[in-house]
């Protein structure tokens, strides 16, 4: 009991060593932006999105294969997802004077489309798994892949051409630098898992809330603070292109996630409970008001009116996290969630 606060100050310190390591990883995403030819939209969405989902990948798979609960995979991803959305949504409520100026592409709007079929593809799988399957593998999990298969595929890779950009790095010490940042972020990632374990049996906490909460919150970290790096220098493409794209890899991590959870005992890692329920109706409750949005946004005409719905959308993204926290702590309930 008295060696209980080393669990906490170690979850503390990864915590730091993730933030210190996105921040880093905005700048390096930014001048790889500014220095290179290829579009924002395929540096924030692939690359960066990917790199800052790893923690959710390895958290996920370490859950399978070291701390055996499946149940933690969902809520990692889905609260992962919701968090994201709704730190986006603050950041854009937070960086108001350059998002007025903003545009986003009119790609991200099939994007948000693509996220929004994948959560309806886990509204199946939890309800519906059971007659998907074959052997452990759930048939929703190759659906997953083809569709992000399909937005990769289609995503602009091309941009019309680099700027020098005011940063002293070289594009090669920039990716460099990039890789070895992705390499520690594994490191911390499998850490969290373990702690997050510990914790949540300190607690008493059921392991979908408490990978929604813990590992949710630590894993989504790196989109927030990489995202909110891109804002301050005014690259909202990027930033938009890491958080939606952030939020479709942490889906295929549910294709990963399933091919590997062929342990023996519990194996699905779709688990409906009243956790995974709420998280996946509010996550899509943010993701279609991220897609309202950028469709209010990129009206010609900027009146006051148009950026007054801009800002209401926005903020309708971390009501719906805040309103999974009530849900979840019992503060209100909603029986037919589960």
């Amino acid at each position: 009991m008295g060696m209980d606060w080393l669990i906490y100050v170690g979850y503390v310190a990864l915590v730091a060593l993730v933030v210190f390591l996105s921040i880093k990883l905005g700048k390096y995403v930014d001048v790889m932006d500014k220095k290179s030819n290829i579009s924002g939209a395929f540096i924030g969405g692939v690359l960066l999105a990917a790199v800052t989902s790893l923690p959710e990948l390895f958290t996920s798979v370490s859950s399978i294969w070291i701390v055996n609960e499946n149940s933690m995979i969902i809520g990692n991803i889905l609260g992962s997802d919701l968090i994201n959305c709704a730190f986006f949504g603050v950041m854009l409520l937070v960086f108001f004077k350059g998002l007025k100026d903003a545009r986003f592409q009119k790609y991200y709007y099939v994007a948000l489309i693509v996220l929004l079929g994948m959560y309806g593809l886990v509204a199946v799988a939890l309800y519906l798994g059971d007659y998907l399957k074959i052997a452990w593998y759930s048939g929703v999990s190759l659906a997953i892949f083809v569709l992000y298969a399909l937005y990769v595929y289609k995503m602009p890779k091309a941009a019309d051409g680099g700027e020098s950009g005011e940063d002293k790095l070289t594009l090669k010490q920039a990716v460099v630098r990039f890789v070895i940042c992705a390499a520690v972020l594994i490191g911390a990632s499998i850490g969290m898992t373990y702690l997050t374990d510990m914790i949540a049996e300190k607690l008493r906490l059921g392991a979908s809330f408490a990978g929604a909460l813990f590992l949710g919150v630590a894993t989504s970290l790196p989109e927030l603070i990489s995202s909110s790096t891109l804002c301050l220098r005014k690259n909202f493409d990027a930033a938009a292109g890491n958080i939606i794209g952030s939020n479709i890899f942490n889906f295929m991590i549910l294709f990963v996630a399933d091919m590997v959870s062929f342990m023996p005992g519990e194996t699905d890692i779709y688990a409906r409970n009243t956790d995974s329920v709420t998280l996946l109706v509010l996550g899509a409750a943010a993701a279609l008001a991220m897609l309202s949005m950028m469709l209010v946004k990129n009206k010609k005409k900027q009146s006051v009116g148009t950026m007054l719905g801009v800002q209401t959308l926005n903020l309708t993204m971390p009501i719906m996290y805040v309103l999974y926290l009530l849900i979840a702590t019992g503060v209100i309930v909603i029986p037919y969630l589960s």
